[in-house]
């Protein structure tokens, strides 16, 4: 991910580049698509102008980036961390994010990336807090105010990014269809291990990193003979297209292909796993021979004689449940013993995001019959255990595997209700404070399940025995 492209003035500036293109008489000129990108129809410019409107309309009103992690106040006088999206800038617009994927698609096409150190020198490596990719020549400056601006820049091809975007636009308006048929179930063994990450598709060096110590976990599993599943809880950014989850997602994925049989890989589908449309999603990444047994559904189930666990999709739908999956929900707990640990992308409730949530409303009477021990979510990218509700004895976030947040909070800080923990270890780079990236591990045996959360250096921060 390029530094610029993470920085909302840079893309912001870059969308008004567009709408300017897009707003010019409908020339022969306009419909040329520049060096590579796709021919740009009259149809797909309207479609994309309208879109761009809009984006720029709601963005002069409220970012629309990460909520809740405002920069903690300076330490000394003069010295104010920058907002978090002049680093961070991970878009809940999918118009926005298109725009972003179209960037980074032209940029590294144009061969205008380079990799830099830690220590400012060329060559990648180390270990860097957002990111080690930027355009050469464009440099940050800060303003008095902590603000981090990069220099006058002007895109030298608007009509090929301007094709992207209207591309990403398009099958953003015509979504890919949803997936009647659920994947087959599949039998596990009561001492099966469960390997879940959250938003990890970043492509980012600690995402990486937090791919090489869940592959440490994989090569434990495999030397005690242990069967092994691992899951992806949604998002591959920026908005889901297919280079984007080949070289962001499946070229950093832990299970390597002639693995596929060995270990089991499931992908449930997030909200930017949409914002093209879904397309990519099930028509690239569920058609890799790691997610095969997935059978390329958005939603899976996984169980034993002591658990039924159901993967769901809750982004085909924004944060709800397309279909009758509330149905196969109920259907699947009912039909076998034991308890029921639900897996997905949005969050039944969140101590920190508030907002429309159609998910509790669909699923609610399926936890009323009080068969749903445990849920495991991602879409917030933090990892927070909360106490117990919504008739969930255990329900965990665990969205803290890709994507550059602030830690917010200080040593001590009380757990906002109704979490009762939350992993709050950082490092610090510059003025800002970065939470650490991590996974979670779930070991069956029999009716109880070990979790352990570790972070991506590999430490242990957390244990936990769900019942």
């Amino acid at each position: 991910m390029i530094a610029q492209v993470l920085n909302r003035d840079f893309v912001l500036k870059r969308l008004e580049e567009v709408r300017r293109h897009l707003s010019a008489p409908a020339t022969e000129d306009r419909r040329r698509a520049g060096d590579k990108g796709p021919p740009l129809s009259q149809e797909d410019a309207a479609l994309a102008l309208g879109a761009a409107n809009e984006a720029l309309r709601t963005e002069a009103a409220a970012s629309s980036g990460q909520p809740g992690f405002a920069p903690p106040p300076a330490e000394r006088r003069g010295e104010a961390p920058a907002p978090i999206d002049d680093f961070s800038f991970f878009s809940r617009d999918a118009t926005i994010s298109n725009l972003q994927s179209a960037l980074e698609q032209y940029f590294a096409e144009k061969k205008q990336v380079e990799v830099t150190r830690p220590d400012g020198r060329r060559g990648g490596g180390g270990n860097v807090a957002v990111t080690d990719e930027s355009l050469p020549g464009n440099k940050p400056t800060r303003s008095g105010d902590g603000r981090r601006f990069f220099d006058q820049f002007s895109i030298t091809d608007v009509r090929w990014v301007s094709s992207l975007f209207a591309m990403g636009v398009r099958k953003f308006k015509g979504r890919h269809a949803f997936p009647e048929k659920p994947a087959d179930p599949v039998t596990i063994g009561d001492q099966a291990r469960l390997v879940l990450v959250g938003d990890w598709g970043s492509g980012i060096p600690r995402a990486r990193k937090v791919a090489k110590q869940m592959r440490e976990v994989l090569n434990e599993g495999l030397a005690a003979g242990r069967e092994q599943h691992v899951v992806h809880l949604g998002d591959v950014y920026y908005s889901g297209w297919e280079y984007e989850y080949r070289d962001r997602f499946l070229e950093w994925w832990p299970v390597e292909p002639d693995e596929a049989a060995r270990i089991p890989s499931w992908n449930l589908n997030g909200n930017h796993d949409m914002y093209a449309g879904g397309h990519a999603f099930f028509d690239y990444a569920l058609k890799d021979e790691r997610f095969a047994r997935q059978q390329g559904s958005s939603r899976f189930s996984l169980r034993n004689d002591h658990w039924t666990i159901l993967g769901l999709d809750t982004a085909w739908e924004e944060h709800g449940l397309e279909g009758d999956q509330d149905k196969w929900a109920q259907g699947m707990l009912e039909s076998a013993p034991g308890k029921g640990l639900l897996l997905s992308h949005h969050q039944i409730f969140s101590a920190y995001e508030q907002g429309e949530n159609k998910l509790i409303q669909k699923i609610r009477p399926v936890l009323a019959t009080g068969r749903v021990r445990s849920w495991f979510w991602g879409h917030e990218h933090r990892c927070v255990l909360y106490d117990p509700t919504e008739n969930v004895e255990y329900a965990r976030c665990v969205g803290h595997g890709g994507v550059p947040v602030y830690m917010t909070h200080k040593e001590g800080d009380p757990y906002p209700p109704p979490a009762s923990w939350e992993f709050r270890d950082f490092i610090r780079n510059g003025l800002e404070c970065w939470a650490l990236f991590g996974f979670a591990v779930l070991d069956f045996d029999g009716p109880k399940v070990t979790v352990r959360y570790i972070d991506e250096n590999g430490k242990e921060n957390r244990r936990e025995e769900l019942a």
